[in-house]
């Protein structure tokens, strides 16, 4: 017959990147949002880099004790979209992934947005940006 252990003590705790990249990933993937910004480090990181990091731009502030948690990003935005509808689906979406996958709360969602791009625009930029990183890479 199984005793049960009354004296086991469980803990869940999390990192810090685990829940941006649940927020990167989530975000990226809601119509109107073309990017997240991370500092000028996180940047040259990803220029840097073969894949996008989903955890930049994406600060988090847990309490692991309290099971809470705020988030704060900057974004780059798709011109000709409503902010604020954009916005909701961004809060939304998060709150769904967060009670999804994990089981902390958010008290809080910033987004400052930082550009308002049109998606050509977007995809211009990038481009210039891609083929400049390959000439460095062939020097």
């Amino acid at each position: 017959m199984a005793q049960e252990n009354t004296s086991l003590e469980t803990v869940l705790t999390y990192n810090d990147d685990v829940l941006a990249k649940i927020a990167g990933n989530t975000v990226r993937d809601v119509d109107g949002v073309l990017s997240l910004e991370g500092n000028l480090i996180d940047s040259m990181t990803d220029r840097f880099s073969d894949s996008v990091d989903p955890t930049t731009g994406v600060k988090v502030d847990l309490d692991n004790d309290e099971k809470k948690v705020k988030l704060s990003m900057d974004a780059t935005l798709e011109y000709g979209k409503s902010i604020p509808t954009v916005f909701d689906k961004v809060t939304a979406k998060l709150c769904q992934a967060l009670n999804d996958m994990t089981d902390l709360t958010p008290v809080e969602i910033k987004i400052n947005i930082k550009d308002l791009q049109t998606r050509e625009e977007y995809v211009k930029k990038n481009r210039k940006a891609e083929k400049g990183e390959k000439k460095k890479d062939k020097d």
